[in-house]
């Protein structure tokens, strides 16, 4: 009985941080509508307020973040997986942080706005990838720790997935046509079946610091584009 209603307590809590997220998500793209967002590529123009930008899309996962820290308090770092322990786990994150820095470099070498260079450094390693990993990889995989591995894996993956409808539109209109694109095209399994793979690699690594650096290193590379 107590399995059974741990179970559905997951579902349940991983259900609202997932409707949270998406919700968060819908504001902003909201915004995007209005003209009412700085652009990333363009935030050296308007450092302040990209700067408060950023701390509203950080703030959820930051209360989540204290929440998991005061309730598992010494236990946290263990049960959040943000150790790094292992000889091929240290040479992993090494790796990833070397290739983060290589491009960093590239890019204040041959792109004109240096300082956009740096701010994306910061807003996909820490905004994007580690409020993400925490808060699907991290959190939910916490609250569905006693979940079969299928519940586990695609549950919170398909918040995830959800999440990058808006990306997958060019943060556009969005309309009944895009969302089957979005649903039926592959675009939604790929998300699900990418965000999987985060999962797995934190589970088999220990640490969910190997999924936070390879997906901040995959969002980052948008900065060839620049």
């Amino acid at each position: 009985m107590k399995a059974k209603q741990g179970r559905l307590w997951g579902i349940l809590a991983t259900s609202a941080v997932g409707l949270i997220e998406l919700a968060g998500v819908v504001r902003l793209w909201q915004k995007v509508q209005r003209g009412a967002v700085v652009s990333v590529r363009l935030a050296s123009s308007q450092p302040a307020a990209f700067l408060f930008q950023c701390l509203r899309e950080f703030l959820f996962p930051a209360i989540l973040l204290i929440l998991f820290a005061l309730a598992l308090k010494k236990d946290f770092a263990a049960g959040m997986c943000l150790r790094l322990r292992g000889k091929w786990q240290r040479a992993a994150a090494a790796a990833l942080a070397a290739a983060i820095l290589g491009l960093t470099a590239y890019g204040l070498a041959v792109k004109a706005d240096k300082l956009a260079i740096l701010i994306s450094l910061v807003y996909y390693l820490i905004v994007i990838a580690f409020a993400e990993e925490f808060v699907f990889r991290g959190a939910c995989a916490y609250f569905l720790r006693e979940a079969s591995w299928p519940l586990r894996y695609l549950l919170p993956n398909a918040f995830f997935a959800l999440l990058h409808l808006f990306v997958s539109a060019g943060w556009g209109a969005i309309d009944g046509g895009a969302l089957l694109r979005f649903l039926f095209d592959g675009t939604f399994l790929g998300y699900v079946f990418g965000g999987c793979m985060f999962q797995l690699l934190k589970e088999r690594s220990g640490t969910l610091w190997l999924p936070v650096l390879l997906h901040g290193l995959m969002d980052y590379t948008s900065i060839l584009l620049y």
